[in-house]
């Protein structure tokens, strides 16, 4: 049976204003992704990998085109919206680990499931203390951040990433900060939660060993920022 498209983005645009004019960041790009799968974004620097990751999870809209992400054309809802969205159903893993270093980390974790939790009622979600025993955390739930390696950070912020069980999981280079061992530990993670959860998982990385996690790659090229320049002028 052939799952449906979880993602549709369709013909995408996105300018960015500049001092010297329009700056194209992404130039009609079209996409699909099947529920449940997963897909490694890459291609040079500037060429714009994490600013359509930041359109699939709402952060950012489109100056022309459709952002589809689980029936929902993301681009099309208010701001309100767009938040609800990515507290129900999105997970996002970044190269910096963003934990809150005030915080322990269950505190970090629980917190995350916290917000889902008054956004919807009965919302499904793991255990948080059982998901950190189970990924080697366990012993570590009341340390804060700062006692932590980055390794060990990277794996708390999976955790608050995935408990509340997020049909999409979103990661923008979240191997970047780490050593080749780490790195594995993490993406191996990532790859095995999104298969046991069902969830779609969309990667943003330069690392090609770290792509070849995914189901399916997509090599992003540089816009035509030239012509767009002319335009503008």
């Amino acid at each position: 049976m052939t799952r449906p498209n979880a993602i549709v983005v369709r013909d995408v645009v996105v300018d960015h204003a500049a001092a010297s004019g329009a700056v194209r960041a992404l130039d009609r790009v079209s996409l699909d992704v099947v529920g449940g799968s997963s897909l490694a974004i890459m291609g040079p620097s500037g060429c714009g990998k994490s600013t359509l990751l930041g359109l699939l999870a709402g952060l950012a809209l489109p100056t022309s085109g459709t952002v589809t992400v689980g029936g929902r054309t993301i681009s099309e809802l208010r701001e309100r919206e767009r938040v609800r969205f990515r507290r129900q159903a999105l997970g996002m893993v970044y190269q910096a680990d963003n934990l809150l270093p005030h915080l322990t980390v269950e505190e970090n974790v629980g917190l995350q499931l916290a917000i889902c939790r008054r956004e919807t009622k009965g919302i499904e979600h793991d255990d948080p203390t059982a998901l950190l025993g189970r990924l080697g955390l366990g012993r570590l739930a009341k340390r804060f951040p700062d006692q932590l390696s980055g390794g060990q950070r990277q794996r708390v912020a999976v955790v608050r990433a995935i408990v509340h069980r997020p049909s999409l999981i979103l990661a923008d280079e979240p191997t970047g900060a780490l050593d080749e061992e780490n790195a594995s530990a993490v993406i191996a993670l990532l790859v095995e939660v999104h298969r046991e959860i069902g969830a779609t998982f969309v990667l943003v990385t330069h690392d090609r060993k770290i792509a070849d996690h995914a189901d399916r790659r997509l090599e992003l090229a540089l816009p035509d920022r030239t012509l767009e320049a002319s335009r503008a002028g």
